[in-house]
């Protein structure tokens, strides 16, 4: 019965993954007059606001209802979008930043809950390796389509060609919240009364340190993160464009990518089957940091395409295994509010590296590339990805 929630979830995170011009982000705002330092601390803002908001939203979603935080969480976003049409200071950035960053983390916890707890019990861990697997690979496929059309609209990126590009976005992310609308909210009949907010925060953080193999998992993903928003909307682009590649053909890139990471996140659990869980993990978490040595090394258009797009390609393609590890170990309720914890975590780090990278990226970008790498690389091999705790009986 519930099962309907799942498409409908995984058509909202298509809406708001189809961004027509975010691929030439840092190219409007580069044109627009700021710094690529400033474009970093944009994106520093906009994940600490997720960071700080992360728990908040969480608590909200097991309190109040998945359901209504990734209604708030599409009309944030769709609000925020409509102000960038206007905005044209660092100011109006700076707010817009912290629009999105409370709509991301409205959705942070509760769209992975609500999947989760739409399973049937049997099976459920490998049910969800399935379905995160087809909702970031159909939310890849939004960023295969949108920086294609978004590249025919903005053209040579001229700062007035963004304006029909954003206002698309908009309407698509006005579709996604009429869909949040018909979502159902699975409920587990415990025969309890809901926990209140203060327990729920002490529950989850009793549980993430005192379960040895849910802390081995979130110190993984928050120690090598990829930092994959920073590759996209702030490095990458300009990288493309100094080795002569046109913004058309960064959107071509882009896409590919995505197409890419669409196949790799959606048989991630395959590549798990084939491996083993433990040299499947091993994998996945190390090999962005190697891609990202490769892509230093590309010099010239050829080469710098070619990378961009295979880097994109496996950037996260752990994501839905680490899911479905994490949503099996966590209660029904309070899995918004724990997971939502460890996005904490991993937004805080993320907020952090980014402007470290940017300012290396100022002087080179492919001296930022084998830092971003080196991180990766060391926090992988220090945790020892390939001797995970195992999972308990």
């Amino acid at each position: 019965m519930l099962s309907g929630n799942i498409n409908k979830v995984i058509f909202i995170n298509f809406c708001q993954r189809f961004h027509l011009y975010v691929h030439a982000l840092a190219l409007l705002l580069l044109a627009r007059g700021l710094t690529l330092v400033q474009i970093s601390l944009i994106e520093s803002i906009m994940i600490f606001t997720i960071f700080v908001m992360e728990v908040p939203t969480g608590l909200l979603a097991d309190r109040v209802g998945r359901k209504w935080s990734i209604f708030c969480s599409t009309i944030l976003l769709m609000t925020a979008e409509f102000i960038f049409i206007f905005a044209r200071s660092f100011e109006w950035y700076v707010f817009i930043a912290l629009l999105t960053g409370t709509g991301f983390a409205f959705a942070s916890g509760a769209v992975e809950a609500l999947v989760y707890d739409s399973l049937p019990q049997e099976g459920r861990e490998d049910a969800m390796k399935r379905a995160m697997g087809r909702l970031n690979s159909w939310g890849q496929i939004a960023f295969v389509i949108a920086p294609l059309i978004g590249g025919l609209i903005i053209g040579e990126a001229r700062a007035e060609d963004f304006i029909p590009a954003i206002a698309l976005t908009v309407v698509a992310l006005l579709i996604g919240a009429v869909i949040c609308l018909t979502l159902r909210e699975p409920t587990e009949d415990t025969g309890e009364a809901k926990a209140g907010s203060l327990t729920l925060l002490r529950d989850g953080v009793r549980l993430l340190r005192h379960h040895q193999r849910l802390r081995w998992l979130a110190m993984l993903v928050v120690f090598t993160t990829p930092i994959t928003s920073s590759l996209v909307t702030t490095l990458g682009p300009p990288y493309l464009t100094e080795n002569e590649v046109s913004p058309f053909v960064v959107g071509v890139v882009l896409s590919a990518g995505s197409l890419l990471a669409a196949f790799t996140q959606r048989y991630a659990y395959k590549l798990e089957e084939w491996l083993g869980q433990a040299r499947a993990i091993a994998l996945l978490t190390l090999l962005p940091g190697l891609m990202y040595w490769l892509l230093a090394l590309a010099a010239g258009p050829a080469a710098t395409v070619f990378v961009m797009i295979l880097m994109y390609g496996v950037n996260d393609m752990k994501a839905p295994l680490f899911s479905a590890y994490q949503n099996a170990i966590i209660e029904s309720r309070n899995r918004a509010t724990v997971l939502s914890l460890i996005n904490m975590f991993l937004n805080l780090f993320a907020a952090l590296a980014a402007p470290v990278f940017a300012k290396i990226a100022e002087t080179s970008l492919a001296a930022a590339f084998l830092a971003m790498g080196m991180m990766i690389v060391a926090a992988g091999l220090l945790l020892r990805a390939h001797r995970l705790p195992k999972a308990k009986p």
